[in-house]
């Protein structure tokens, strides 16, 4: 790999700068006029649990989405060249790869594809993200400086929900403009701070994932004129839970995320409480909450993102105190 020629010559961050800086100036340079074979956003609609179909974000409606297409590849390309690369990491690479192909072709669909088969894909994807997992990793994870251990398939069943979980709130959440973009960098520098000791590979991942994000936010700043779609939301969800399993804190996971948990998580617990025990606890709460805060609040996009960007930069920190005392 050039990450192997490079460290010969060069400081190891000298080498991440290299890449970060790279895939940066690739998003900036591709998404500055989006491939015409991207498709065209029609507006967010769904289907509420009583059946009827209702927009929910018709101000994305004729922007360019699926440009997670495009930085995804570039950073899939990035991770591969400038970070050291170990079999495991080539698994994931591979598994982030199908994650994004998935979602673009799901972005491109004329009729997008029903959420069973998108939950069947998903559970796929987790299964082999966390059968990697434990093949190169004992299931013991660190609560409050204590080690402990669990059994296989128990690890296994949490695992799989984790990535599960994780790959569907942060797909929830990317629903205004700046707001997965913006809390996904802050997410991925906190890990880069707290374990780029201990799976400095990784973390190194999620910062050239930040750099690459950054260069798309300065085209999906409100006012956007590309979104990413579900081909960069659910990759961007697959990372942050293999980061938290690799970092063997997986619960620092429900703080490294809160607001992904929160803002796009609470909703599908509410559809599932209405589906399956007919039990409508949030009936005047509007989820993803962004939505709830932008048309029942009448609280701007611009405002809305600071908000949450300075809820996750605080329940980061949070993390990060628990596991240093810990």
């Amino acid at each position: 790999m050039l990450y192997e020629v490079l460290v010969k010559s060069i400081p190891e961050w000298t080498v991440l700068l290299t890449g970060a800086c790279l895939g940066f100036f690739l998003t900036l340079i591709l998404l500055r006029k989006p491939f015409g074979f991207l498709p065209v956003d029609g507006g967010k609609r769904v289907e509420t649990p009583d059946g009827k179909i209702i927009v929910i974000n018709d101000k994305s409606n004729g922007k360019v989405t699926g440009v997670g297409l495009v930085f995804v590849l570039i950073f899939l390309l990035m991770g591969f060249l400038f970070v050291p690369v170990s079999v495991e990491m080539l698994i994931y690479l591979g598994l982030m790869f199908l994650m994004m192909l998935t979602g673009y072709l799901d972005d491109a669909s004329a009729n997008p594809w029903g959420e069973l088969t998108k939950g069947i894909l998903d559970l796929m994807l987790a299964i082999g993200a966390v059968v990697t997992f434990l093949c190169y990793h004992s299931p013991d994870v660190i609560l409050f400086g204590n080690s402990i251990h669990f059994p296989v398939v128990v690890y296994g069943i949490l695992g799989v929900a984790l990535v599960w979980a994780s790959i569907n709130v942060t797909n929830c959440s990317d629903g205004v403009d700046g707001l997965c973009g913006s809390v996904s960098i802050i997410t991925f520098v906190a890990y880069f701070i707290l374990f780029r000791e201990t799976t400095m590979s990784f973390t190194w991942l999620g910062i050239i994932l930040s750099a690459i994000l950054l260069g798309y936010l300065f085209y999906n700043w409100n006012p956007s004129k590309v979104l990413m779609g579900d081909a960069g939301s659910r990759t961007i969800g697959f990372l942050l839970a293999i980061l938290a399993m690799e970092s063997r804190h997986p619960f620092i996971f429900l703080l490294m995320s809160l607001v992904f948990i929160f803002d796009g998580g609470m909703g599908l617990i509410k559809v599932s409480l209405i589906r399956f025990f007919k039990l409508n606890l949030f009936k005047n709460v509007t989820f993803p909450f962004h939505d709830h805060m932008r048309k029942k609040m009448g609280i701007s996009i611009k405002k809305i993102v600071v908000i949450f960007d300075i809820i996750q930069v605080v329940a980061c920190g949070i993390a990060m105190l628990i596991v240093e005392l810990g």
